[in-house]
């Protein structure tokens, strides 16, 4: 997979969730990529930014994402001042101990 820009709207998995969940980036972002904001390492907020991935296969509940900031963003790209996300990028919750990771990066 090459390595692009993660935008609002790319799909996430959780090794521990049962569904893929969108990323949503705020509205206040001003950069865009392809007409779509373009997201930095700290849109990792549980249900501003992450939603829940179903029912947590540790817990055997419903989803409450606790999302460590993403991992591996490009840090020569400032957006609004934080690193880029980078669709290779991954995340641990620190709820059900699942690794977040991009299914596709939103383009």
């Amino acid at each position: 997979m090459a390595k692009c820009y993660v935008v609002s709207g790319a799909k996430i998995s959780c090794s521990m969730g049962t569904i893929k969940a969108p990323l949503k980036v705020l509205p206040t972002r001003r950069v865009k990529v392809k007409g779509k904001l373009k997201a930095n390492m700290l849109d990792n907020l549980p249900y501003v930014n992450v939603g829940p991935f179903g029912v947590c296969k540790i817990t055997k509940l419903p989803c409450t994402p606790a999302c460590t900031p993403w991992l591996n963003s490009k840090a020569n790209v400032l957006v609004q001042g934080v690193p880029a996300l980078m669709e290779h990028a991954v995340s641990v919750c620190m709820a059900g101990g699942g690794v977040l990771k991009f299914e596709d990066n939103g383009q």
